[in-house]
């Protein structure tokens, strides 16, 4: 069984001006607006990348692209600067990162790992992470 393509595209809302050539582009019309924000849906994607060539902005960025299936996320508690930016609505719109206490009363943020169907596979905790804690758990 060939392994799915893994084609992490972040949009930089610093740089997006909002003018829609990303959308029109993409036909299987994976790219989309959540609260005035662009995101894409990689149930939908196809990994074409014209979105990236269209984008005169250069708001649209590849991350990588890697062989593999995407299984979860693991946060490294060493890296963790405890910003909980990652429990906030604007960094995982689908909320997937969540806080645990153990027994001693310490705070660890861990990923939903029984919600990763509704994970759009699109890495931005990847690489929005203040700590670079946050990493994909890929297997071939």
């Amino acid at each position: 069984m060939k392994a799915e393509k893994l084609f992490p595209i972040s949009i930089n809302p610093n740089l997006c001006v909002r003018c829609q050539r990303c959308m029109y582009s993409c036909s299987p019309k994976a790219i989309f607006f959540k609260n005035s924000m662009r995101y894409v849906n990689y149930e939908k994607c196809e990994g074409c990348l014209k979105c990236v060539d269209v984008c005169e902005h250069g708001a649209i960025e590849v991350i990588s692209i890697e062989e593999g299936k995407l299984e979860g996320f693991t946060i490294d508690e060493e890296r963790c600067l405890k910003c909980y930016k990652c429990l906030k609505d604007d960094f995982c719109f689908q909320g997937l990162f969540f806080l645990e206490r153990d027994e001693k009363g310490q705070e660890y943020v861990k990923f939903r790992a029984k919600s990763l169907s509704k994970c759009f596979k699109c890495l931005k905790c990847f690489k929005n992470c203040p700590g670079n804690a946050i990493f994909p758990i890929i297997k071939e």
